[in-house]
């Protein structure tokens, strides 16, 4: 009774996956690609991940825009004290505020050469929004995944609670069998027998209540991961799990085609040429930066004389404009060299990062790989093991029916029914979970391949 207990409680160690399902109306059923599309589009996660692409947009047009000209207007009004011309060299005037200034200055400066700061913040830009969408497919890579792993495991607790209802409803014939023998007082017929068996349907009944408990909470996790109200009934288009039917191709073209679809590698490249960049800016700071410009200001007051002296400025009632060229030198004593080192220490870390994912990929591919070999001929071998295991329990209730079996006999063959079809569910299982973490490994999962 105990080894019959265990096997059917080990129906329900894999339930720590989750489903997929989609729902646009109520009562529709939505196949695979369906809850796939659903999920990528109303996900968070994703949105949030595009917005983190917009902040790097932004700063992109920053750093296009520092080669420009800039351009600064300071527009100025107020009240002006009175000057006359003829009150020069008086030292008696008296101060009276009887008028008003008003006036514009404007001052371009452009940049003409700056040792490789512009074309570094412009590249570094560059790098940044290269890491920003790929940002963006790693969400929708993991997401893709995570629907396909619900979607899965939706359709294993399904088949699963197919299978404690067949052992249920055996189990429920046996003791109907048995409690009519006893009523016609059958020679063979032992009520302990009803005991044993209403014991077993205890324990099955237990597991029917988790699995419910389980499929119910997959739809409530799957209406989340949708977006879908809490009100909305929905299914999945399938009824039961089968195998992949699609046929991997080679294990070094998966490799392959993660080096160049991969969005980990893709984001590991671009923060490598974004920080290579900031290494250049940051050098760049030891060097003069040139520039050329032009100012201009025009000041007129309504109470005070315009003196035509290139000696004598009135700070409110003048008009001037000049070109310059110039440059820039910060001299700070060891902070720029501080911030090179800083910048190369944050490429190297990427770099190393960038050597373990070449090396941590390939192991990722090969485990899925591996995975989908293995569980390809497992589902061969268990199909023809829980095939011969129900036609033992067929036997063995048909021998206890006719009273020359035992109800252990039953027990047996059902517990052997259950492992091995429980075992051969496993492995429809994790064949379309690692064809589906195949796909992701390599990045195919984000072009569309599903």
């Amino acid at each position: 009774m105990l080894t019959f207990i265990f096997l059917l409680s080990f129906v329900f160690i894999f339930n720590s996956y989750t489903c997929a399902s989609n729902v646009e109306n109520k009562g529709k059923s939505y196949n695979l690609q369906e809850c796939i599309e659903r999920a990528l589009k109303f996900s968070p996660e994703i949105a949030e991940a595009t917005y983190e692409e917009e902040v790097y947009r932004a700063k992109k047009i920053q750093a296009d825009s520092a080669e420009l000209p800039k351009i600064e207007i300071l527009s100025l009004v107020g009240p002006s004290p009175e000057a006359k011309k003829e009150d020069f060299l008086r030292t008696d005037v008296a101060t009276r505020v009887n008028g008003i200034f008003g006036g514009v200055e404007v001052t371009l400066i452009q940049p003409i050469y700056t040792y490789g700061k512009i074309r570094g913040y412009k590249e570094a830009a560059e790098g940044g929004l290269k890491v920003a969408k790929a940002g963006v497919l790693k969400k929708k890579s993991e997401i893709i995944l995570r629907t396909k792993e619900l979607y899965f495991n939706f359709l294993f607790a399904k088949d699963i609670k197919n299978l404690i209802l067949e052992i249920k409803e055996q189990l429920s014939k046996s003791i109907e069998k048995t409690e009519k023998q006893l009523q016609i007082g059958s020679p063979w017929a032992d009520e302990v027998n009803i005991y044993k068996f209403r014991a077993y349907l205890g324990e099955v009944e237990k597991n029917l209540n988790e699995v419910d408990k389980n499929i119910l909470f997959l739809k409530e996790a799957l209406k989340a991961s949708m977006g879908l109200p809490k009100d909305i009934e929905f299914d999945i288009a399938e009824n039961t799990l089968l195998p992949e039917e699609r046929i991997p191709d080679s294990l070094e073209e998966y490799i392959q085609s993660a080096h160049t679809n991969r969005p980990e590698l893709i984001q590991l490249k671009a923060g490598l040429e974004a920080t290579k960049a900031l290494i250049d800016v940051e050098r760049s700071n030891f060097y003069p930066q040139f520039f050329v410009g032009m100012k201009t200001s025009i000041l007129g007051a309504t109470n005070r004389d315009k003196i035509k002296n290139p000696y004598i400025s009135d700070d409110l009632n003048r008009s001037y404009g000049a070109i310059f060229a110039g440059f820039k030198m910060p001299i700070d004593f060891g902070l720029t060299k501080g911030r090179v080192m800083e910048a190369e220490a944050e490429h190297g870390k990427i770099k190393e990062k960038q050597r373990f994912a070449y090396e941590v990929i390939p192991l990722h591919i090969k485990k899925a790989y591996f995975d989908f070999e293995e569980s390809k001929k497992n589902i061969n071998e268990l199909h023809i093991a829980f095939t011969n295991a129900k036609k033992w329990l067929v036997s063995a209730t048909a021998n206890y029916d006719m009273g020359v079996g035992e109800a252990k006999d039953v027990a047996d063959a059902a517990s052997a029914y259950a492992l091995t079809k429980t075992n051969y569910l496993k492995s429809i299982l994790n064949h379309r979970i690692s064809y589906a973490t195949l796909l992701n490994a390599s990045g195919l999962d984000i072009s569309g391949k599903y």
